[in-house]
């Protein structure tokens, strides 16, 4: 059965190819001649095909199949009814496309003005894939550039205060840095030494804390503000050439300082001038204690040593407190150059031994007074109230303008010669009142009344030093000496007094009836006395020459008309 089938196939494949007038069914064209015979078919197909120029078989193209399927139909129809083979269906031919143009040898011209055209073409075209190639290269970078610049983590080879946070986000960040500052803060303190003595300081004493906050908002910033070019250029700096930043890592400064004022203050030790203790009135003589040098501890050299150490983080370090010796003003030897007697006066009093009884008590009541820088001594309070109980007198005294009798009669004698060695002392007058008129162991206004509660004589001490008061009563007379810082070499001060005015009273006689003298009995009362204004001065001299003079106060002792009590 095989061998029958294969004997049919050869005799059709050696009939086919012996015959030059078929078609080649492989190309659908005729063989070599171009010429197709008429063929007679029982298919009704048959007639004779039109030649066709050489030239249109090699056209190629759609259009040129198109036109061989048309040609070749009625083959392929004859190629069936011999074979009894089929071929695939073919699509309906089109028509031949009709060509314009003039004929030249019996063929088409070629349209040469199509050459240039093409190469424009090629040209327009090779241009915009350039372009179109450099555009997308373009875009490409841009969105690598985007792509480095819009990160939410901080950039590559940036450091905070010595802490890498690259590839960070900002809360990591803030995180690395709240341990790294706790941990300083652990770690902070530093040692001050004095000799065998020590003093911490730490963070339990003094707040400590960084504020990374704003270097880590500048860092982050960098590189997100600007231009996408300008962000980009920003972007590479940092990654290539390294950003750090050092926040302010601080502590409280105005702690340290009062840490190490109070350091300080405990080791200084201020020098102490040889200072006057006592004063012996009945020798004279100043009692004193020697001078002391004294130590002061450099507060300031201090403060800048430990802080450049807290700085610098050497926590570790020994601060050493610096000190200086500290020599007194006052010398002992000083003192005895220095002080001494300022000033003396001396009063005579009468042959009265009540009277001189009575000043010699107030002499001894003021004897060995101290009055300190500032303070006022009061002629009342030195003495008391003078009574009997005390050993004062009746003697007498000066009342309503009257003399009388009365218990401690004579004291105004000591007030007043108080009063005179204490101007000369130059020391202040704080309370003074004159007598009723003048008295007759001093000049007119210079006197000092006193009168128990009434009438007060006080001094203030204006000096830098105390003053110490020496009274005394001998001999009807009394005397007042003070002693203190010595005024200045050369210098000595006195009173001037200078009546302006006087007058007379009248020579009438004033009677006054009183009841207590016996009947028919009668008594001066008052003397007839001159009134008298008197202006006292405080006159400066200087080695002997009057250098300076001043008013103290202006005194009026009134005149007196004599008065005669009867009953």
């Amino acid at each position: 059965m095989d061998n029958r089938s294969n004997d049919r196939a050869n005799s059709r494949t050696n009939s086919r190819a012996n015959d030059p007038d078929r078609l080649d069914t492989r190309t659908s064209r005729p063989r070599a001649g171009g010429q197709v015979r008429q063929i007679a078919g029982g298919d009704g197909a048959s007639g004779e095909l039109l030649p066709f120029p050489q030239n249109d078989w090699q056209g190629g193209g759609r259009n040129a199949q198109r036109y061989d399927s048309y040609r070749e139909r009625p083959a392929r129809a004859d190629f069936q009814r011999r074979t009894g083979e089929r071929e695939p269906p073919y699509p309906e031919p089109m028509p031949p496309p009709k060509r314009k143009g003039r004929r030249t040898g019996g063929g088409k011209p070629f349209p040469m003005w199509t050459v240039p055209v093409v190469m424009v073409c090629l040209g327009l075209l090779a241009v915009a894939g350039w372009f179109v190639q450099g555009e997308y290269a373009r875009y490409a970078e841009h969105l690598g550039v985007r792509g480095r610049v819009n990160r939410n983590v901080f950039y590559q080879n940036t450091v905070v205060d010595g802490v890498d946070v690259s590839g960070m986000t900002m809360e990591q960040a803030r995180q690395t840095l709240e341990e790294q500052t706790l941990q300083r803060s652990a770690e902070f303190a530093i040692t001050v030494a004095h000799g065998g003595q020590t003093w911490r300081i730490d963070s339990s004493q003094v707040l400590v804390g960084a504020k990374y906050d704003t270097a880590l908002r500048f860092a982050y910033a960098y590189g997100r503000s600007g231009s996408l070019q300008q962000r980009y250029i920003n972007v590479c700096s940092v990654e290539e050439n390294g950003m750090a930043l050092t926040s302010d890592w601080g502590y409280d400064r105005v702690k340290v300082r009062e840490l190490t004022e109070q350091i300080a203050a405990g080791i200084t030790q201020p020098a102490a001038d040889a200072r006057l203790t006592a004063f012996n009135p009945m020798e004279k003589i100043f009692i004193s204690e020697p001078e002391r040098p004294g130590i002061e501890a450099d507060g300031d050299r201090l403060f800048a040593e430990v802080t450049a150490a807290l700085d610098a983080q050497r926590y570790d370090a020994t601060i050493q407190v610096h000190t200086y010796a500290v020599q007194p003003r006052l010398r002992q030897a000083d003192i005895a150059g220095m002080f001494g007697q300022l000033s003396s006066f001396t009063t005579n009093t009468t042959k009265d031994q009540s009277r001189n009884a009575n000043i010699s008590l107030s002499a001894q009541a003021i004897n060995g007074k101290v009055v300190l820088p500032g303070e006022t001594l009061s002629f009342n309070e030195s003495t008391g109230q003078r009574t009997s109980a005390k050993g004062y007198r009746e003697a007498g005294a000066i009342a309503g303008g009257q003399l009388i009798d009365a218990t401690g009669g004579g004291v105004c004698q000591t007030s007043s010669t108080l009063f005179n060695a204490v101007v000369r002392a130059d020391l202040e007058i704080v309370t003074r009142s004159p007598h009723a008129w003048p008295s007759a162991y001093v000049p007119r206004g210079e006197d000092a009344a006193v009168d128990w509660p009434r009438l007060d004589f006080k001094f203030r001490n204006n000096s830098e030093y105390p003053v110490f008061i020496v009274a005394w009563f001998a001999d009807q007379k009394v005397t007042v000496e003070v002693y203190g810082k010595k005024l200045p070499p050369g210098r000595t001060i006195d009173l001037a007094s200078v009546t302006t005015k006087e007058t007379q009273p009248s020579n009438e006689v004033i009677y006054t009836r009183s009841l207590d003298l016996p009947s028919g009995a009668q008594r001066v009362a008052k003397e007839k006395r001159t009134g008298y204004v008197v202006e006292t001065y405080k006159v400066y001299y200087q080695d002997g020459a009057e250098a300076e003079r001043s008013q103290l106060w202006r005194t009026e002792y009134k005149p007196i008309q004599k008065e005669i009590y009867f009953n």
